[in-house]
């Protein structure tokens, strides 16, 4: 039973890449082009993948290891690459739209959480046309401590009045797992993405997508 004034609300919050979208081909080419722009040469995709998931500081700092470069010049130099090329081979996962359009229409609040920059959050979702789906999107220069830290989930919680203990944060890495625990919500870990898990387990895992439409509806 709900005590007075308690918010009711059922919120899904997500992460962006290895989430919402795959962009780890312009991801690596933005890094590739920092990398190069040194004298170094660049790295295959697939040893991108592991460096994403904590933050831009942290890849760059992955990227550049064991080579002779200032980190703020390296990270500087490799936004101004991102930047210059955000959605050239990023998509959305496939179903996403469809799946967006139906926890939306049950009732479900959506936003979304990510450790990229906001702006490029919000270029990349209003160039994929899915940016009028969320209410909130808090980016990793919003403010807000960056994932795994929680402060960004209360924020958005309190902005759209919901209970966390019926609401989920969506992520395919550790990070969105342990940021929605200590949030109170739920966790659902996307194994189709590119993160990786640790210690703390999610309460739900899934392999697509469109997986969470029946996840949400069926848990209500």
């Amino acid at each position: 039973m709900s005590r007075p004034g308690e918010p009711k609300g059922v919120c899904a919050v997500f992460d962006m890449d290895g989430t919402l979208i795959r962009s780890i081909e312009d991801i690596a080419h933005a890094v590739n082009t920092m990398r190069m722009s040194y004298g170094f040469p660049a790295v295959p995709v697939q040893e991108v993948i592991p460096m994403v998931g904590d933050g831009a500081s942290m890849m760059v700092k992955r990227a550049m290891a064991g080579l002779d470069a200032d980190p703020q010049e390296a990270l500087r130099r490799y936004r101004a690459a991102y930047d210059a090329a955000l959605v050239v081979k990023t998509t959305l996962y496939p179903h996403v739209t469809e799946t967006l359009e139906k926890l939306q229409s049950a009732g479900v609040r959506l936003a979304v959480f990510t450790n990229k920059p906001q702006h490029s959050s919000e270029v990349i979702l209003q160039t994929l046309g899915c940016r009028e789906f969320f209410e909130c999107v808090i980016g990793a220069d919003s403010g807000y401590p960056l994932k795994p830290q929680p402060d960004a989930l209360y924020a958005i919680l309190s902005e759209l009045h919901c209970n966390p203990a019926v609401s989920r944060m969506i992520g395919d890495n550790w990070t969105d797992v342990e940021a929605g625990h200590a949030a109170g919500m739920q966790s659902c870990f996307c194994q189709y993405g590119y993160g990786k898990m640790r210690q703390d387990r999610a309460d739900s895992e899934i392999r697509s997508f469109e997986e969470l439409e029946t996840l949400f509806f069926t848990d209500k």
